[in-house]
């Protein structure tokens, strides 16, 4: 049950982006991207990432990035993500996961992201709202999600153990009747100091989603295998509410304003050091037995972590390597 409360949390900071701030070791000129978010056009370009699973290859075409190519330890192809530009600024990120085609189309108001559709095999699925404050910076972001869409960042998580990846592009698992999740952001200078997420999901899910998430056996006992075998959906309701402290070193981050990957970094103009994760999950499922009535099964899930990062950097004050107390570690190697 964590691992779903964790892909609802994924799932409301997907959007974050950012624009490029000042950067001393950058020759180029800054004032557009100052005055524009969805430039990306770093002071060190990334020609290489690597991780424990393997390394990204990122190709660039002149100043813009073009492509990031994926492979695995064995120099297999794993995945590529393709950057499509109106003028200087993103349109879209387009990729293929296990067969499923995925893009995300940001739409602008002026100079600043105004919403951020995620489509799945052409359909749209998800559509983040991007609000700013006075001094424009992007202060709250709005989800407005379908369960083809949950169901398939449930299973993009969990694996094998999770939510059939397949009948996400139907959303046939579960229904979902109402979702409410949002995230704010307080900044400190140009890093954002902490995220407040917040989430309430509304669901009718079956007794196999439900076995495929919880130790129905455990909970239960010797009316697990009844209850298994009931028909219908049952009522499922998760309120997350989960709050995400951030410090920084005062190094380059090379990764500020790149929209492809999932983490609040990408809008700060320094590299986190330590990540405080602290919030509560409640979860409500009622299980509705002929004769018997409701059955009520609720669970409060503490929602605590705390992560160090490490770093090397070049001479330019960019990181070359970032470790974490769990023994993770990313290279980066950059272009001459």
């Amino acid at each position: 049950m964590k691992k779903i409360l964790m892909a609802v949390c994924a799932i409301s900071v997907l959007a974050l982006t950012g624009c490029k701030k000042d950067d001393p070791t950058d020759n180029h000129n800054n004032q557009e991207q100052q005055e524009s978010e969805g430039i990306y056009n770093p002071g060190a370009r990334i020609a290489t990432r690597s991780t424990d699973g393997g390394t990204e290859q990122w190709v660039w075409n002149g100043t813009k990035l073009d492509r990031i190519e994926s492979f695995d330890l064995d120099g297999l192809t794993t995945g590529v993500q393709q950057f499509t530009y109106n003028g200087d600024r993103l349109a879209s990120v387009s990729q293929t996961i296990e067969g499923i085609e995925t893009e995300t189309r940001i739409t602008y108001d002026g100079n600043l992201i105004s919403s951020i559709g995620i489509y799945t095999a052409g359909v749209e699925s998800a559509n983040v709202a991007v609000s700013h404050n006075a001094a424009k910076k992007i202060n709250r972001l709005d989800l407005d999600v379908d369960a083809a869409y949950i169901n398939t960042i449930l299973g993009m998580l969990m694996g094998d153990g999770g939510f059939n990846f397949a009948a996400a592009k139907s959303g046939e698992k579960f229904t979902l009747n109402s979702t409410d999740v949002y995230a704010t952001l307080e900044w400190q200078g140009d890093n954002v100091s902490r995220m407040i997420v917040n989430a309430e999901i509304n669901a009718g899910v079956t007794m196999d989603d439900i076995s495929q998430v919880v130790d129905l056996t455990e909970m239960l006992g010797d009316m697990a295998s009844l209850i298994m075998s009931l028909p219908g959906e049952h009522p499922l309701v998760v309120s997350l509410h989960d709050t995400i402290d951030f410090t920084y070193d005062d190094n380059h981050n090379p990764l500020q304003g790149f929209l492809g990957m999932l983490d609040p970094q990408v809008l700060s103009a320094n590299n986190y050091t330590l990540m405080n994760n602290h919030g509560i999950a409640d979860v409500n499922l009622t299980i509705n037995i002929p004769i018997m009535g409701a059955y009520p099964i609720e669970q409060s899930v503490p929602i605590t972590r705390v992560m160090d990062y490490f770093y090397t950097y070049n001479a330019s004050g960019f990181p070359l390597t970032v470790n974490d107390d769990e023994g993770n570690m990313t290279t980066y190697t950059y272009q001459e």
